[in-house]
């Protein structure tokens, strides 16, 4: 823990530091979230790079060549792009786990065994930590050094007046010359140890004492010092016994471990791995430290609500000096680096804490980056919890970012400034998770960079908006809630972004990830992923591939393991703000908030501080309404053209089918566009909210309308089929993938408003100067009061489309759970093809195909051959019936493992290159019907029989020759010796 500056010259007692106009602790401060995210970041890079680790250091070097060469006999090519790679992996999945698992070598064991060493190391630390901050400096008791005992009674004191539950056990430092203390121990032992200096000085300089004891106790009283050591312990454990050496295992496989060409071969995945474990120190440090730097702040406002004296933070910002240029520059650069803000930061806080307040884009950087290393070292996670993984990095993201986002929002209110927009925090902690995805191995694979880093933007764009969101609807709910904190509307407020975030990650990481190597989606593979027959129709245009692409955008998946249902609560919880405002009469001259009466103590509040917002549920529900309109028209075209469509002729029964399902999901995203990129640019305050809103029941009436215009034609025909079809997607697509449409409309609405207005004030200016039109003024619009029985009527329809919402959604989640069409596979859907691979990694396939299994299962048919060629002629020197007899037994017998070896052969890898897989195929179909004539031969020896028999073997033994020469001229075996 940190003590206040203690620069400054001795003096008398001062009076308290003047206390600041707002609560800090008005709502949480998330740093404790944000120690969660390197908690769980160190947690989850132990239990990733461990096992690589240990692996590496006890695994046989042979097994492992083989191992490795076993993802190359099968023909994937490391220097191709992530999906092609992904493709050529599911050609042959049962050769491929049967040769990986024939050469895997588990060390499970040991990796469990030194990562509880390692946990309890951590723990060990974190226990002897007091003990060595105790015993390095040589500490003696207070009592030791407080002979007079004029100190114990100041201390109490001081303890009482903080109320803390445990007195800390007081130690000094009688070698340390300086003025200031720190606080550490266990939670359920605390200490705090003073210096020297300090105590030799309480007499004259008593305000400081008071200060500095006030300090610690108050980082004591906030709970720093637990969670802070238990950072730092793991930590420092993690350095030394998992990441060094994870670094020195990387650097061997980056430069020295094997040949040259598999080292250049894997350099980029391999370079990425260890760039990305330099970003986890310096995400985790940087982090660590900016955390720190708050926890000081709110130590030093908590020590002046006790009453602390203002001199010591007064002396140190007397001496800091103002910079200018790049010099200040660095002076920024080097705090970053320091666990304790600067002097004059400190002072400024006591009597304004908007540093605590404040969206700095470091830390929302770090957050992402954090965050995106996190989804790194979670890779090992099965698709069945993928849901799971989603939540808690939406969680730590959203969380953090949306926590400062309330508070830079509660702040602009209180203070009477600009609420922030939101926009720049999604904006920040995007480009944290672009910059992880683009340094670390994850989208980039065995490249040096992703074909198309272009479609990381998605994510940017997904957090924007919840960010931009969030934003939004604290600042309706702070305006509206009249609770006595607004902690529980913060936590709904930030639920909801965390959930609609989690839907798009699990989109990303189920289906959306693979755009980072291009749109890899073939229009069959759409129809093959639906399970629908056919080929698209050339006849009908670019309309066929929107149809196609949309069916793979965020939203689009259909079960409730997806979170797709999230979306619905995007526009359902700012809607309820608006019936909460107009229920309570806005806060407009009514009570005011218990928790604004807590955050100002004052009586009277300023208009900044309550109000409502400047529209209630009326205008969105007409907006709404008109919106649905629109959207039931273009329905009940669109349905009409599909009606008519004579696709049967053409046999082309199947997409005329995926025509039924997306044609009214395209209508729909295309409503709730329009509806809230309109709304979002006649709307001031709140405009995506609103936009949202407006969209959202949009899209509720256009599924309706959906329902009702196909339930209608249903009786026979293609009517029948596209109710059948789409009863269980349109509202999952519309819910999911509508609302994520008209937020980014909404934007684009709110940019063209923006544009408008200003060409308005242009051209009135440009008039006023001209004469040619009189001065005018731009009055504000404001919405007139309803009546009372059309007030309450708004409010039962707004309640009733949240109800018919939230209801309709559950009941699709419980439908689409078992019957909807969710468990499309990535692979039917990508592009079968894949380019021609290098002439040096088509060497290292064919020797791998060799290495692994090939040769072994070509030796085990000679083996077999040999056998059945020595029986073979045994059985034509008998001379005697038993001894033929004899003889057609093991002509059986070698015939079974003939077969054996034959069947063997014929799971194993096809070989890279078609020329080489003609060959082998040859062998496998000439020892097939060698089989099949030692069979006869044994069964029913005759002179026919034999010479078919004899036929075969000749066959069989030329394609092996031949097999072995093109394997040889290949670089794949050695040639025989001469």
């Amino acid at each position: 823990m940190s003590v206040v500056p203690t620069d400054t010259a001795p003096g008398a007692a001062q009076p308290p530091a003047a206390s600041a106009p707002y609560d800090e602790r008005v709502l949480a401060a998330g740093t404790t979230l944000r120690f969660v995210l390197l908690l769980a970041l160190l947690a989850a890079a132990g239990s990733s790079m461990i096992p690589r680790t240990v692996w590496h250091l006890l695994a046989s070097s042979e097994k492992a060549d083989m191992a490795a060469a076993c993802s190359l006999a099968a023909g994937i090519d490391p220097s191709v792009s992530m999906n092609t790679s992904f493709v050529q992996s599911g050609h042959q999945p049962a050769a491929l786990a049967e040769c990986t698992a024939r050469f895997a070598q588990d060390f499970t064991g040991v990796v469990l065994g030194v990562g509880t060493s390692a946990l309890a190391a951590a723990l060990a630390v974190y226990w002897l930590i007091p003990v060595w901050r105790t015993r390095r400096t040589k500490v003696v008791p207070l009592d030791v050094i407080d002979v007079h005992g004029g100190l114990r009674p100041l201390l109490d004191e001081l303890v009482t007046l903080t109320g803390l539950d445990r007195t800390p056990r007081f130690v000094v430092d009688p070698a340390s010359r300086t003025t200031g203390a720190i606080a550490f121990g266990r939670p359920r032992r605390p200490v705090i140890r003073l210096d020297g200096g300090l105590v030799a000085t309480a007499d004259t300089e008593r305000a400081r004492f008071r200060a500095v004891v006030l300090h610690e106790l108050a980082h004591l009283h906030n709970k720093d010092t637990g969670i802070t050591y238990a950072t730092v312990a793991l930590w420092r454990v993690f350095l030394v016994l998992v990441l060094l050496p994870w670094a020195a295992v990387g650097t061997d496989i980056l430069f020295f471990r094997g040949t040259a060409d598999v080292r250049g071969l894997f350099a980029p995945f391999n370079t990425h791995a260890q760039v990305l474990g330099g970003l986890l120190v310096l995400a985790v440090y940087l982090s660590r430290l900016e955390i720190v730097r708050h926890r000081e702040i709110y130590a030093d406002l908590m020590a002046a609500r006790w009453g602390a004296s203002a001199e010591p933070w007064e002396g140190g910002a007397a001496q800091q000096r103002s910079e200018g240029g790049w010099r200040e520059l660095f002076v920024r650069f080097a705090g970053l680096w320091h666990t304790h803000p600067s002097p004059a930061l400190r002072r400024a806080s006591l009597t304004d804490p908007k540093a605590l307040f404040a969206l700095t884009a470091l830390p929302l950087l770090l957050a992402g980056l954090a965050a995106d290393i996190l989804v790194w070292h979670l890779g090992a996670v099965p698709d069945e919890l993928l849901w799971l993984k989603a939540l808690l990095v939406a969680g730590l993201v959203v969380g953090i970012g949306g926590v400062a986002l309330w508070r830079a929002v509660l702040y602009a209110l209180l203070a009477g400034r600009p609420v922030p927009s939101g926009w720049s925090v999604g904006l920040w902690l995007g480009l944290g998770v672009v910059v992880g995805e683009l340094t670390g191995p994850r989208a980039a694979m065995n490249q040096w960079l992703p074909a198309r880093p272009e479609a990381l933007l998605i994510l940017v764009a997904a957090l924007v908006l919840v960010m931009t969101w969030t934003g939004q609807n604290a600042e309706w709910w702070l305006r509206t809630w009249r609770g006595r904190s607004p902690g529980p509307v913060m936590l709904a407020g930030l639920a909801v972004p965390v959930l609609a975030y989690a839907s798009v990650l699990y989109w990303w990481w189920f289906l959306g990830e693979v755009l980072t190597d291009g749109w890899p989606f073939t229009t069959a593979g759409v129809l093959a992923s639906y399970n629908l027959p056919g080929l698209p129709p050339p006849d009908m245009g670019p309309l066929w591939h929107v149809v196609a692409v949309v069916g793979f955008l965020p939203g689009t998946l259909a079960r409730a393991g997806s979170l797709w249902w999230a979306q619905v609560l995007l526009w359902v919880l700012p809607l309820l703000a608006l019936i909460v405002a107009s229920r309570s009469g806005g806060g407009s001259g009514g009570e005011r908030p218990r928790w604004l009466t807590r955050t100002l103590p004052g009586s009277i509040a300023s208009e900044s501080e309550s109000g409502a917002p400047p529209y209630g549920p009326g205008r969105l529900l007409a907006a709404g309404l008109a919106g649905g309109v629109v959207c039931s028209a273009g329905l009940a075209v669109a349905l009409a053209r599909l009606r008519t469509a004579d696709l049967g002729a053409m046999g082309a029964t199947g997409p005329l089918r995926l025509a039924h399902i997306m044609g009214p999901v395209l209508v729909i995203c295309a409503a709730t566009a329009l509806t809230a990129a309109v709304v979002a640019a006649l709307t001031d305050s709140g405009w995506l909210t609103a936009g949202l809103v407006s969209a959202g029941i949009t899209a509720l009436l256009g599924v309706g309308a959906t329902y009702a215009i196909m339930r209608a034609d249903a009786g026979a025909g293609p009517g029948t089929v596209s109710w059948s079809l789409s009863r269980d997607v349109h509202l999952p697509y519309a819910v999911g993938l509508g609302t994520l449409v008209a937020g980014l409309a909404a934007f684009v609405g709110r940019g063209a408003g923006l544009f408008w207005r200003w060409l308005v004030r242009r051209w009135l200016v440009s008039g006023r100067r001209a004469g040619s039109r009189p001065a005018a003024r731009l009055a504000p619009v404001e919405e007139r009061s309803l009546r009372p029985v059309w007030r309450r009527a708004v409010r039962v329809a707004a309640i009733g489309a949240v109800v018919a919402g939230v209801g309709a959604t559950a009941l699709s989640v419980d439908v689409s759970e078992s019957r909807g069409h969710s468990s499309r596979p990535a692979a039917r859907m990508l592009d079968r093809s894949a380019p021609a691979p290098s002439e040096a990694v088509s060497r290292l396939q064919h020797q791998a195909w060799a290495a692994a299994g090939g040769l072994e299962r070509i030796q085990a048919l000679q083996a077999a051959e040999r056998g059945y060629s020595a029986a073979f002629t045994a059985g034509g020197r008998s001379t005697t019936d038993a001894g033929f007899l004899k003889v057609m037994d093991r002509m059986k017998t070698t015939c079974g493992e003939m077969d054996r070896a034959a069947r063997r052969a014929k799971t194993y890898f096809s070989v890279p290159g078609a020329a080489g897989q003609r060959m082998w195929a040859r062998v496998l179909a000439r020892h097939r019907a060698m089989v099949g004539t030692c069979r006869s031969l044994a069964t029913r020896p005759s002179a026919t029989t034999a010479k078919a028999a004899g036929t075969a073997r000749r066959n069989a033994v030329d394609s092996v020759d031949a097999m072995l020469y093109w394997l040889a001229e290949k670089g794949a075996i050695r040639p025989k010796s001469s």
